[in-house]
């Protein structure tokens, strides 16, 4: 996760299009969280295409529990990630808001374990 949340943090420039930089963050940041989420025993990942300088999706944890997750318009929010239950991929109201720091990996990590954990 750390070359993803090192990208995260750079300046990306402003377009009313996708950039050929947000779609290279995109594809890093997926491939990453894609590993970090096999390994905390997601059984379950869908990530959305690329959208509009943002990312969300769904996963499911071997426990059963789905998530929902989504990172906002990361040209001026990128230090958050939210993460909620749900109760399938297509319930985009869920549980109550949880926030994850995508400025640090510990953070992040810590952070990520900490939510998979409280749902149990």
């Amino acid at each position: 996760m750390k070359k993803a949340l090192e990208a995260t943090q750079k300046q990306f420039e402003s377009d009313s299009g996708r950039t050929p930089e947000y779609l290279a963050w995109h594809k890093l940041f997926r491939r990453e969280f894609t590993a970090f989420l096999k390994e905390m025993g997601a059984t379950t990942i869908q990530i959305g295409k690329p959208n509009h300088f943002d990312m969300s999706g769904f996963f499911q944890m071997v426990t059963g529990q789905m998530w929902y997750f989504r990172i906002e318009d990361i040209r001026w929010s990128k230090d958050t990630m939210l993460i909620r239950t749900a109760k399938g991929v297509h319930d985009f109201i869920g549980g109550p808001n949880q926030y994850i720091s995508l400025s640090d990996e510990n953070k992040f990590k810590t952070r990520f374990k900490g939510a998979m954990i409280c749902s149990v």
